[in-house]
C-alpha cells in the first residue's frame, strides 16, 4: 500500500516579549476592612434566618429549599470571614 508523505509546514518562530509585571500592593484600609465586615454580618443574618426557616417548615419542599439557603450563604459567609482575616492580617503587618 502507497502512503502518502505530508508536507511539513513551515513553523515561524516569534520573538519572545517579555511582559513588564507591575507588583501591586494590596492595601488593608478601613473602607474595606468595614465593608467585608458588613457583608459578613449581613450573609450571617440570612444564613440564621433560613436555618430558621428550614427548621421551622412543614413541607419537605420548603425545606429542601431553606437547607440549600442555609449551605450557600453559610459557604459565602465563610468566604467573607477568610476575607476579613487576611484584611485584618494585612493591617497589623503593615504596622
Amino acid at each position: 500500500m502507497i502512503t502518502k508523505k505530508r508536507a511539513k509546514k513551515s513553523i515561524s518562530k516569534s520573538k519572545k516579549v517579555k511582559k513588564k509585571v507591575k507588583q501591586v500592593r494590596v492595601r488593608s484600609t478601613k473602607k474595606k476592612i468595614d465593608l467585608v465586615f458588613k457583608n459578613l454580618m449581613l450573609f450571617a443574618i440570612l444564613t440564621l434566618v433560613s436555618f430558621l426557616l428550614y427548621k421551622f417548615a412543614n413541607q419537605s419542599l420548603f425545606r429542601n429549599l431553606f437547607l440549600l439557603l442555609v449551605i450557600v450563604l453559610g459557604f459565602v459567609g465563610v468566604a467573607f470571614l477568610i476575607v476579613l482575616l487576611a484584611l485584618l492580617i494585612l493591617k497589623f503587618m503593615k504596622k
